[in-house]
């Protein structure tokens, strides 16, 4: 859902004003449905589909009886897939996952109940901070009561798993302001948290101000020290760290995200979204679609692929991305079940490579499995481009 009410200040992202496309926000729904059915062939290759998520942009700028039909129409659709013909039910009747990211600014108790009945079951918050001042200088629209209220609400509808994310290095965070954020958030308690490090980006109002000296924001070392303190205060919440930015109580891990980090396929629709579908000879295909909303709609409306470009990935590039994906999880990466699925000898690829960085206390490997270590877990990045760079078979 490309939509936003604004651009924050801090995003990159593919989105759209709303108030410019209310006249053509039914026609773009109905061009993901027929997307979807353009698409169904790719679709029953990953049979049977688990998980639905539904992202933005603000998903909830979409006015909520339209969310929640589309909703209830894309279920129905994924119940004929899974089910071989039948169109099953009109709610989430097979126990998918079924996410809506929202704005805490977007959202109203009528709307939420409304996609809790459709058959959303996951509601992921898009909190970033609970501090008036950081809300502000990131350009939220929403204030720390927003949040609370955003939260008490989707408790009412019957959202009984929420994920709430929050921003690292924001400008103006302190330990101190972290802390009272962390501290309100647990007595909400949700079932879920993302908690993820800010990147500037070139060319968005937070960078242009960072460079005209208007905001500052945390340094590294700060940042890596809140984020230290994040993860022990999670834990300590009965929170698992499960991935690198990711916290969530006893089996309330998002099903969905795993499905990325394992390097699992999905069929993306909509504006910009990316797909990854299993290819011959254990490679695999990327794909992304056009970002322009007109130019989709008009790609759907001949019947076409609204294609943007395709990416054949070879074996060797799955096991790469792989491990650096995998790698990302408190679990790591079973070499061992990865090089069967893509045909390679893994832990003999990368013996030379995973001593060096167990020899840096960056990783362990242990029966086949690599996983980060906690040092490893704040240098993340540099385990990950090394896994990349790292192989000596040849290229095709």
């Amino acid at each position: 859902m490309p939509f936003c009410v604004r651009k924050c200040n801090y995003c990159d992202f593919i989105s759209y004003p709303a108030s410019a496309y209310v006249g053509a926000m039914g026609k773009y729904l109905s061009s993901v449905i027929r997307e979807f059915c353009l698409r169904e062939s790719e679709l029953e290759t990953i049979r049977p589909i688990r998980t639905l998520y539904i992202g933005g942009g603000t998903p909830t700028c979409v006015p909520w009886r339209q969310l929640a039909e589309f909703i209830d129409t894309l279920l129905a659709r994924i119940a004929r897939v899974n089910f071989r013909g039948s169109m099953g039910g009109r709610s989430n009747d097979a126990g998918l996952e079924v996410t809506v990211e929202a704005n805490p600014g977007t959202v109203d108790p009528r709307g939420l109940a409304a996609l809790k009945q459709s058959g959303a079951n996951r509601l992921s918050l898009g909190f970033q901070s609970l501090d008036g001042a950081e809300l502000r200088a990131l350009g939220r629209l929403h204030s720390p009561d927003d949040c609370i209220r955003a939260y008490e609400w989707a408790r009412e509808a019957g959202f009984d798993n929420i994920s709430v994310d929050l921003i690292l290095g924001a400008p103006g965070q302190t330990r101190q302001s972290l802390s009272r954020t962390f501290e309100t958030l647990m007595s909400m308690r949700p079932e879920h948290i993302s908690a993820y490090c800010l990147s500037v980006e070139e060319g968005t109002p937070l960078a242009h101000a960072l460079a005209i000296g208007s905001q500052s924001v945390p340094d590294d070392d700060d940042v890596a020290d809140y984020y230290e303190w994040l993860v022990a205060q999670a834990e300590a919440a009965g929170y698992a760290r499960y991935e690198v930015s990711n916290f969530a109580l006893p089996g309330s891990e998002s099903a969905h995200n795993i499905g990325y980090w394992t390097c699992g396929y999905y069929v993306g629709l909509g504006v910009a979204a990316h797909s990854h579908l299993g290819a011959a000879r254990r490679g695999a295909v990327r794909s992304w679609n056009v970002e322009s909303v007109d130019g989709y709609i008009d790609a759907i409306r001949k019947g076409a692929r609204p294609l943007a470009g395709v990416e054949e990935r070879t074996a060797f590039q799955e096991a790469q991305d792989s491990l650096m994906l995998g790698l990302r999880m408190s679990e790591g990466v079973d070499l061992v079940q990865v090089g069967r699925r893509v045909g390679l000898d893994l832990l003999t690829e990368y013996a030379g490579k995973f001593m060096d960085l167990a020899d840096a206390g960056l990783v362990e490997v242990l029966e086949g499995r690599v996983r980060l270590t906690p040092r490893g877990f704040l240098l993340g990045n540099l385990v990950f481009s090394e896994c990349v760079e790292c192989g000596t078979r040849a290229q095709p």
